[in-house]
């Protein structure tokens, strides 16, 4: 262990000295995790936020203003429920960067006489290092971004900046979250990619998925619809909120389980082709289907996110007309219309950012982690083209699968509401402005995941250019 620790800062220096782009996967990791840490605060404050804000109304002085306080905080928590998979899943997606070059370079290792635990000490040391910079940047750019959430309302008034400012506690909680998760996705990456005493790195092809990963997405939704349709929303303690935020929060990892099941049959009718690019693309899916789905996972969150407030109550998606003066009722149903909305598009765009960051660092890591095979295909005399079309098909036939699944599952998670006694007679069905919403989501998702995998092009030409013997 010592001697790893020792060796791993020199190592790290030393491919940020080279050519090879390992320079620009540490840089992305370090993007990856400043963003995933910077948007977990970011949601944690947010809830916290308005726990605080209901906590501040007095027992003896009710007003429909406090109902409003205390339901927001059952929607803050479906917020993280939403938002909590997709944003830690961005900090494994970073540590999992360049596995495959990591793993040759660890079996250099072993040939000068390290131990297995040595190699897997060191890169994770590394790992660390690296998401222990994104923590640090992350935690700066939430303190740097509280004043700006001013010029947001809820509840009728701006949020002030120590609103959104979570407790030490919280923080160093969230923190930790994302060291612990970049440590545990390190070490699992490695015992994929096994390397022998020899030095020589064996990358196994992923097992086949089982079926069982749809079981765990039908006993989430049928959980999530029997507590949404039996809970009394008006009566319920934070307790309860907290356990429909965790349900959403177990779906959205359910559709995470399924989604690369889906993937690996979705693609088998595919392979049969005469072109180049859709064969390679279509291989690489069902060789490895995760590796896929990472590439539009993120997708999956905000047409899932979309999908449901589409078909949810008028009420939960942001209804309500201009109330009458003097009546506080109709206020507080309109301000809860307008927090909605409000809410909404924070959500959307957390997702979006989530869209561009892990599209990038997926495809920027897929071309790295494949760079023999690329250069391989190049001198055989494969067209430069063909690299850019593969990587669009690698990316298109996923979103579309993605999209299908994300809708049927949000839609069916806006079912339970009609079906509670309390919410009786709110509206519940496709309204056109959801459907429009989720169409744009869509439209933007599907921009945002083609501009990331044609923004790589630069990086496959430094693949190609620069992979040569240092003898030649």
């Amino acid at each position: 262990m010592n001697t790893a620790i020792s060796l791993a800062p020199r190592l790290a220096l030393t491919r940020l000295r080279s050519r090879d782009g390992g320079a620009i996967l540490d840089v992305l990791a370090v993007l990856a995790f400043t963003v995933s840490t910077w948007l977990a605060l970011t949601v944690a404050g947010g809830t916290w936020m308005f726990v605080t804000r209901a906590g501040s109304y007095g027992a003896g002085d009710w007003t429909p203003m406090q109902s409003v306080a205390e339901f927001q905080i059952l929607l803050a928590l479906v917020a993280c429920g939403l938002l909590v998979v997709p944003i830690l899943g961005l900090g494994g997606a970073a540590a999992r960067l360049g596995a495959r070059g990591r793993s040759r370079r660890l079996a250099s290792l072993r040939l000068l006489g390290m131990t297995g635990t040595d190699v897997v000490s060191m890169s994770l040391v590394e790992t660390m290092v690296q998401a222990a910079v994104g923590v640090l940047a992350g935690t700066g750019v939430y303190l740097a971004s509280l004043p700006l959430w001013h010029m947001i309302s809820f509840q009728g008034r701006n949020i002030e900046g120590g609103e959104m400012l979570v407790p030490w506690w919280l923080g160093l909680l969230v923190g930790l979250s994302v060291l612990l998760l970049a440590g545990l996705s390190t070490v699992i990456g490695l015992e994929r990619v096994r390397i022998s005493p020899l030095g020589v790195s064996r990358n196994e092809t992923p097992r086949a998925l089982r079926v069982w990963r749809i079981a765990v997405l039908g006993v989430a939704v049928v959980a999530f619809a029997v507590v949404v349709q039996t809970m009394n929303f008006r009566a319920a303690e934070l307790m309860g909120f907290a356990v429909v935020g965790g349900l959403i929060a177990l779906v959205v990892g359910g559709v995470n389980l399924v989604g690369p099941f889906v993937l690996q049959f979705a693609a088998l009718p595919f392979t049969r082709t005469r072109r180049v690019s859709q064969l390679l693309a279509m291989r690489r899916i069902t060789d490895d289907p995760r590796a896929a789905w990472r590439n539009v996972s993120a997708v999956a969150l905000i047409a899932l996110i979309a999908a449901f407030f589409a078909c949810a109550p008028e009420f939960v998606a942001g209804g309500g007309a201009t109330p009458p003066a003097g009546d506080p009722f109709a206020e507080a149903d309109y301000v809860m219309g307008q927090d909605i909305k409000t809410g909404i598009f924070i959500t959307f765009g957390i997702g979006l950012i989530l869209v561009a960051v892990q599209v990038l660092i997926t495809q920027a890591s897929g071309i790295f982690d494949r760079a023999s095979e690329s250069v391989a295909l190049d001198r055989m005399g494969v067209p430069r083209e063909t690299f850019a079309a593969t990587r669009r098909s690698q990316v298109l036939m996923p979103l579309f699968v993605t999209l299908v699944i994300a809708t049927i599952v949000g839609m069916t998670l806006a079912l339970p509401f009609l079906m509670n006694p309390g919410l009786e007679g709110l509206g519940l069905g496709p309204r056109a402005e959801g459907i429009a919403q989720l169409g744009v989501v869509a439209l933007i998702g599907m921009a945002l995941t083609l501009a990331a995998a044609e923004a790589c092009r630069p990086l496959q030409a430094r693949v190609l250019g620069e992979q040569r013997r240092r003898n030649d």
